[in-house]
């Protein structure tokens, strides 16, 4: 409504004043108008002016749509990767956001289509309630306090990072559980050094500052406290887009085995949030916070997931393969953007590499929310491949129920998928859909060993 009225006050100046200065031109040439001047002068230029400006808008908005060419330097890594799928053999998984506790929590809400509802305390600049995924039970003024007490800067200080480093040091526990009872099934190391080592690789948000990135890893080592102390080891990975996750995964996945290296557990570890009246404030400005006049703005989210990757000889849980990734011809963000038909190739190759048949896939897992072409992709891709799967119930989206969580996103699309694989005991498909140029798929299976078992 208010974007209405802006506009009329606009066409209601633009002709106040041009029948100004037409009206002063009369009077300083003393010239009696006929009707074809009233009709030309006072209501035919000012709707040329209009439809000029009109035009010149339309010319402009087209010229700064983004453009799916070059990508940022992270993403130009990714582009020159290997075209071969690697993989990643995974133990466990934890992960918690605004639709669920867990990764079952949350793979029910998406079952169940659920969508976030308005928050009680953010709001938009002019007032008014806003839709967004916040994780409940976490307490602002509880983790302000102790921050503030730990001697944190006032730079380490926002709503947003104090909220999802909370959430870091959460999954980081879990897993670390996880990783402990594993360790320790057939007897437990008597001296310190004796444990294997135990490795985070933590990505966080390019964009915080260093006090709030440092007081994220601090926060990730302490929540491993089950795990001796000298055997720990923290990594920092900045994310500075949407495809750092996988990125990431990549690397790890081309890490050389050393049978001759000392034993290691690995955990990986993404975290992003945007539950921040700042963060509010300048999305609105910038015209990327959904609201009524803005429909394809984002939702606010945040969340926290990790990934329990399987040590060499140690029977996994499940088996993440993953695609080469591939770029699109035009921006997702783009005006009029579609879906393309290169996506559901490389889902098709990803699945003969990894020897699995169309019809064996139970799932589609993206990290699509509402925006653009994103919420179309899975479902062209089922259709030219998984005939047998039904899009308004095996095709789930992740952003749909947990908000937009950027550089988290597709580390917790992972992970409920790794979860659903686990549970139903079949392949389950994700795609990467956030980055507006680059897609990427991965396969989420039972090892042979496992299926066997």
């Amino acid at each position: 409504m208010a974007r209405v009225l802006k506009k009329g006050l606009l066409v209601l100046a633009l002709f106040a004043v041009v029948w100004l200065a037409v009206i002063i031109w009369w009077q300083e040439s003393r010239t009696l108008p006929t009707g074809v001047d009233i009709g030309l002068y006072l209501f035919a230029l000012p709707l040329a002016l209009l439809a000029a400006f009109w035009a010149g808008s339309r010319l402009l908005r087209a010229a700064r749509a983004p453009k799916a060419a070059p990508a940022p330097a992270q993403t130009e890594a990714l582009a020159e990767a290997p075209p071969r799928p690697v993989e990643l053999h995974l133990i466990a998984v934890a992960a918690r956001a605004g639709a669920g506790a867990d990764a079952a929590a949350i793979a029910e809400a998406l079952a169940e289509q659920k969508r976030p509802e308005l928050d009680a305390e953010l709001k938009t600049p002019q007032g008014f309630p806003i839709f967004a995924a916040r994780v409940p039970g976490v307490d602002d003024m509880a983790l302000y306090s102790v921050a503030r007490e730990q001697g944190a800067p006032p730079d380490a200080l926002a709503a947003g990072t104090l909220r999802v480093t909370a959430l870091l040091a959460d999954i980081a526990r879990a897993l670390t559980h996880d990783a402990h009872a594993r360790a320790t099934e057939q007897d437990v190391p008597a001296r310190e050094e004796d444990w294997p080592r135990l490795r985070f690789d933590v990505l966080i948000p390019a964009d915080w500052s260093e006090a709030a990135r440092q007081r994220a890893l601090a926060a990730v080592r302490a929540a491993a406290g089950v795990w001796p102390d000298a055997r720990i080891g923290v990594a920092e990975h900045l994310a500075r887009d949407a495809m750092a996750a996988d990125l990431l995964l990549r690397q790890l996945a081309a890490e050389p085995q050393d049978a001759k290296a000392e034993p290691q557990w690995r955990i990986v570890l993404a975290g992003d949030g945007y539950i921040d009246p700042e963060q509010v404030a300048q999305w609105d400005g910038l015209s990327t916070l959904l609201t009524h006049a803005n429909p394809q703005g984002r939702v606010p989210g945040e969340a926290a997931a990790g990934l329990l990757l399987a040590p060499p000889d140690t029977e996994a849980g499940v088996r993440i393969t993953l695609s080469p990734v591939i770029q699109r011809q035009k921006s997702a963000d783009a005006r009029g953007a579609q879906a393309e038909a290169p996506l559901a190739d490389l889902a098709r190759n990803l699945l003969e590499t990894a020897g699995v048949a169309p019809d064996g896939v139970a799932h589609i897992v993206s990290d699509a929310d509402h925006r653009g072409s994103r919420p179309l992709e899975p479902l062209i891709v089922a259709s030219q491949l998984f005939a047998h799967l039904d899009a308004g119930k095996d095709c789930q989206a992740v952003g749909v129920a947990c908000g937009h969580t950027g550089a988290a996103a597709s580390l917790l699309t992972l992970a409920v998928a790794s979860e659903t694989c686990m549970q139903i005991d079949q392949p389950v498909l994700t795609l990467t859909l956030q980055d507006p140029a680059l897609r990427s798929a991965a396969l989420v299976s039972r090892p042979a060993a496992s299926v066997a078992a």
